[in-house]
């Protein structure tokens, strides 16, 4: 039976009383004020509130590692890729259609920039000879000098056959004077030029080969030579790719933009042009576009399933469709509210705060449900309607607002993690409860006032009454407690597993962002498609370099990584030798080969006995000297010397050395016209593409290195291996594998932390709840000393943290009150046994659906806490409420904690339909969790609380409840069948 008292209320009482009394003098005008003020919060929330779907925004932009990543946007543009996917089985007809669609982007420089999908090195031949050694090119600087009459006098006459051989003759014999072996080396080689080039043209005019001296080697350019159109292709040849930047002007809510859709619409405009290959579109900016759209469609029908479902749960709960309706729109308000307080506070939404009206759905109804099982009791023992209403406030209120605090640190708890993302919902959610939890004190009284005005108790709905579980858990409590510890021990012991000999959880924390991301999104599979047929990740590391030869340096050092598969920078591209050594002799033959004088129009007549001269004084020369390379010129010489005097007559002999001769001009020619078409002397890297260039190099003149691991690294083992490796390197690098292993450390230690802060915030609530005032101040006061040292020492807050300094002060507070208050102190365990036992249970259930932990439902932790102790609290304070060797647990507060759990699970469990698989794993968590949580209030732990309740008056003698208890102990008391 229920125990009342007739002292004063305290000041939360009093103070909740005085707003219910305000609010129902004039309960159509406070309505009024209430309507006024959701129409403000819903003008400001379309004015105001942003969507942000970049995921760098759920990273807290101080941490060191998202510096250095802001600081490489800030340098070479922090825009991500628009990714066009081409596919087919023929290269050619990838290329095609890269070549096709990358034009149609080109000429749209409004809506795309930096469109690549090619590299054509043509244009690094005409600045071939920058990336030759300068010695190469100062020979070939004092060789063309030798050209200078020729050059410039356009003295073609002196390029004849005779001339060449006297020319010859006579240098073969200056280096045997001097005996300059390399230089005699040279004129042989040339000798046999030569006379290859004579017998090869007597046997085969068609075949000429030129005689004279290559100005540059032509086995220098050979890479040059050999380079050609590079495409964006897959290793497998079967997947080509664009990459370009869309315009981010005029995002949508759903991080669309017009950029994007006009990329849909050429994409569809090409799949008919181009009907054998395969087109998608994928990268970050499609993405994020696409699951925000598909978050906000799969949140939007959540949030109607869960407030239908909510609705029908109260109505079957109230047995009635009027409290229901009420509920709902103290609900509408408080998330009205909530929208509004979000605008000011946050100002935007990311992909996972925008689940927070789905969540308040969840939470905010239970305070609707317990003002309205009070106030429905109090009617049905007698009172009148403002009477009750205002003993609702004064009672149940007090309960509200112990359960909306404990709630919303838990949410707090997360706000001031250092993952944003998460500290956002964190707040966003926790200022919500807060509403939601006001909501209830000024809505419902005015809405009940209007709404059961004309109505006596009797024609008032009676609530459920539990009476099953009631006689259960009352008469044979010793055996509920036997058989749910069993069913608890089994659960639990499923979640545990064992490997190496040592006990492990068979729930994992699965860090695997791909794992994530949503469902039935065509960008998204077509991203695991991009990683099937990838034999290395699409995802690098970055480091930055100043110069190209730093760049090169560190480029032989990554290679030389085992987990590094390959690097991609452009400094390869660039001449390995300085400019100020290599200009000066482009200059120069530049200058010689600025005016190449054409050939003439005719040959003069040639004859054969002045050319005889000449040969037959090489022949000599040649015969002269000791070697196997003037052995060999010899022998040609000699043959072709025969030949030529084989045929038959003089003027067949003039015409084949007028022939001759002539191929002799166009060779000489040739070789200048070539030489000066790769004289540009202006810097490679302005000639590239900006394109290409700006994808590497940035405005600042930084170089920038692409690291690619060898296997793909979304998993923590190989991410882990990857970095660790970078890092040795470049403790500086960045990247997106950077991000993602720093931002997945952030929110595990994040989660880790917020549940620990939540728990030593929740037993600091309920010290203050349940235990006596002596003791609890002796309880809070004297740890204060301990932890203020520990704050003072740097030290100490290093190793301890935040979190522990928390953990240490509710531990020294918990051995004080233990001392002091040993049987509240008890009460204060009990009530946290709900989110403890139902957290071991739901890991064991997790355990049983392969369901693991991940960055997204892993505010579980915080969550639990906060929802279990309600639970935990209202049983404990029924308990209290009741006369020692009585207990039974209360109909009114069965109905209140089933009401309440099951709408917060069909508030939850409405977002497993979200295709987004983070969040979809959020709400079967959840749900698993919240309904662990009402199996332990309901089932063991009124059972526990009966056999305690046995020994209550032998051990525990009587102490008369505080105003503030007794009120509080009133508001879940319910009226037993007699």
């Amino acid at each position: 039976m229920s125990q009342e008292t007739t002292g004063q209320p305290g000041l939360l009482p009093r103070l909740l009383s005085l707003l219910t009394r305000m609010v129902i003098a004039k309960p159509g005008v406070s309505l009024t004020w209430i309507a006024v003020s959701c129409l403000l919060c819903i003008a400001g929330t379309a004015w105001g509130l942003k969507f942000k779907t970049d995921r760098s925004d759920l990273i807290d932009h101080r941490a060191d590692f998202h510096q250095r990543w802001l600081k490489f946007a800030k340098e070479f543009g922090g825009e991500s890729d628009a990714i066009i996917v081409v596919e087919a089985q023929r290269p050619e007809a990838i290329c095609a259609a890269l070549d096709d669609i990358g034009q149609k982007l080109e000429k749209e420089p409004e809506s795309f920039s930096r469109v690549q999908w090619k590299f054509d090195p043509v244009i690094l031949r005409a600045k071939g000879l920058q990336f030759l050694p300068p010695a190469m090119l100062e020979n070939a600087v004092s060789l063309l000098q030798s050209y200078a009459p020729i050059l410039q006098a356009g003295r073609w006459d002196l390029v004849n056959i005779s001339g060449y051989s006297e020319n010859l003759a006579r240098h073969l014999s200056e280096g045997i004077q001097r005996q300059d072996n390399e230089a005699i080396s040279q004129d042989l080689n040339q000798a046999v030029l030569l006379t290859e080039s004579l017998t090869g043209f007597l046997q085969n005019p068609l075949d000429f080969q030129s005689p004279w001296p290559e100005v540059i080697p032509a086995s220098a350019g050979a890479d040059l030579n050999q380079i050609s159109v590079h495409y964006n292709l897959n290793e497998r040849k079967t997947m080509g790719f664009i990459l370009a930047v869309p315009s981010k002007s005029d995002q949508d809510f759903s991080g669309g933009s017009p950029s994007l859709k006009r990329l849909r619409e050429i994409v569809a405009e090409s799949e008919a042009t181009h009907p054998e290959v395969k087109l998608g579109l994928t990268g970050i900016p499609f993405l994020e576009a696409d699951e925000m759209a598909k978050s906000q469609e799969d949140m939007t029908l959540a949030s109607v399933i869960s407030f239908v479902g909510v609705a029908v749960i109260l109505v079957l709960g109230f047995r009635s469709l009027r409290h229901p309706l009420i509920s709902m729109v103290m609900l509408t308000v408080g998330i009205c509210w909530s929208l509004g307080f979000t605008t000011i506070a946050i100002g935007h939404l990311n992909i996972l705060s925008v689940s927070f009206a789905t969540i308040l759905v969840g939470l905010g109804i239970d305070f609707a449900i317990h003002f309205l099982e009070r106030y429905l009791e109090l009617r049905h023992q007698g009172l009148e309607m403002k009477p009750a209403l205002i003993r609702t406030s004064e009672t149940t209120g007090a309960g509200i607002a112990t359960c909306a605090i404990t709630t919303s640190l838990s949410f707090f708890c997360a706000g001031v993690t250092s993952f944003l993302g998460i500290a956002e919902l964190g707040i966003i959610a926790g200022g919500g409860v807060l509403l939601c939890a006001l909501a209830a004190i000024l809505v419902l009284p005015p809405l009940v006032c209007l709404s059961d005005r004309n109505r006596n108790e009797a024609r008032l709905p009676h609530a459920f009454k539990g009476t099953p579980l009631r006689f259960v858990t009352s008469r044979f409590p010793g055996t509920v407690v036997v058989f749910t510890s069993i069913a608890f021990i089994l659960l639990t012991a499923m979640g545990l597993g064992k490997k190496d000999g040592r006990i492990v959880s068979r729930v994992k924390y699965d860090s695997n962002l791909l794992n994530l991301q949503a469902r039935g999104v065509a960008s998204v599979e077509l991203q695991h498609r991009v990683f099937e047929q990838s034999d290395s990740s699409l995802l690098y590391a970055v480091s930055l370099a100043d110069t190209p030869e730093e760049v090169r340096q560190l480029r032989e050092r990554f290679q030389k990584l085992p987990t590094v598969g390959r690097v991609e920078e452009l400094a390869s591209l660039m001449p390995k030798y300085p400019e100020g050594e290599t200009q000066v002799y482009i200059v120069q033959l530049r200058d010689l080969l600025s005016k190449i004088p054409e050939l003439p129009s005719q040959i003069p007549t040639i004859y054969p006995e002045d050319v005889g001269k000449g040969l037959e004084k090489l022949y000599q020369t040649l015969k002269s000297i000791p070697s196997p390379q003037a052995q060999r010129a010899e022998k040609l010489l000699d043959a072709f010397l025969d030949g030529f005097q084989r045929i038959p007559d003089a003027t067949s002999q003039a015409q084949f050395l007028t022939g001759y001769q002539h191929a002799m001009q166009i060779a000489l020619h040739t070789q200048f016209e070539m030489l000066s078409q790769v004289t540009d002397s202006s810097p490679v890297i302005d000639s590239l593409p900006d394109t290409l260039r700006s994808r590497f190099v940035s405005s600042n003149g930084r170089w920038m290195l692409r690291i690619f691991p060898k296997e793909q690294i979304w998993d923590e083992a190989p991410l882990s291996r990857f970095v660790e490796e970078i890092r040795s390197i470049d403790p500086e690098a960045t990247g997106t594998p950077l991000q993602n292993y720093e931002a997945a450390n952030q929110i595990r230690e994040s989660y880790q932390h917020s549940a620990i802060l939540a728990c030593a915030m929740v037993m600091f609530v309920l010290f203050i709840d349940l235990l006596r005032v002596g003791p609890l101040l002796i309880s809070l006061l004297a740890p204060t000393f301990v932890v203020g040292v520990a704050m003072n020492s740097p030290a100490a807050m290093q190793n301890l943290g935040t979190a522990g300094v928390a953990v240490l002060y509710i531990a020294l507070a918990f051995i004080i009150a233990t001392i002091f208050d040993p049987l509240n102190i008890g009460k204060a365990l009990l009530a946290m046994l709900p989110p403890l036992g139902g957290g071991l249970m739901t890991f064991g259930i997790l355990a049983i659906l392969k369901t693991n932990l991940n960055p997204a439902n892993m505010i579980v932790l915080p969550l639990l806490l906060g929802i279990g102790v309600d639970s935990g609290v209202y049983v404990v304070h029924d308990y209290r409420s009741q006369t020692p060797g009585t207990y039974t647990i209360s109909s009114s507060i069965i109905n209140a904690i089933t009401l309440t759990s099951v709408t917060t699970m069909m508030g939850f469990g409405s977002m497993i339909i979200s295709s987004h698989q983070g969040l979809a794993s959020l709400g079967i968590v959840l749900t698993v969790g919240v309904g662990c949580c009402l199996f332990i209030s309901l089932v063991p732990l009124p059972a526990l609380l009966t056999l305690l309740d046995r020994r209550r008056v032998q051990y525990e003698p009587p102490q008369p409840l505080t105003n503030e208890e007794a009120h509080l102990a009133s508001d879940m008391t319910a009226s037993l069948p007699a």
